[in-house]
């Protein structure tokens, strides 16, 4: 048995709004990671991560072991404990987080910056 701590999740405060949500669209340009958001009752947001370190996406089915205690709308984690776990991982960066949106497609990202949640209103491609 492991004696790593598992991974805790805290839900950043803004995106409470957005418990319920899909993912619309990711953009990465090399130093933006862009997720756009639909929510509740047609609402539209957009999550902005600046410099990230890594972007994993993955479907929800491949992350079964964290289900139970960080499913939605708790959040999940776990892919930063699982790379520190890794003998070649440096962990170089001081301040490294792991952040991760929750839909079919669940996106980790590592950052050493909180994100930036941009609410839209309506859907940005009919404003």
């Amino acid at each position: 048995m492991s004696t790593r701590p598992k991974p805790r999740c805290v839900v950043i405060p803004e995106a409470r709004r957005y418990e319920k949500k899909t993912v619309r669209r990711i953009a990465y340009d090399g130093r933006l990671l862009t997720i756009d958001i639909q929510g509740p009752a047609f609402s539209y947001a957009q999550v902005v991560f600046r410099n990230p370190v890594g972007i994993r996406v993955l479907d929800e089915r491949e992350l079964c072991e964290f289900w139970n205690t960080y499913s939605e709308p708790h959040g999940w984690g776990g892919w930063l404990e699982l790379e520190r776990g890794r003998t070649t991982f440096t962990g170089f960066i001081q301040g490294l987080r792991e952040f991760m949106i929750v839909d079919d497609k669940c996106i980790n990202v590592l950052c050493t910056k909180l994100p930036r949640l941009i609410d839209l209103g309506a859907d940005p491609g009919k404003a």
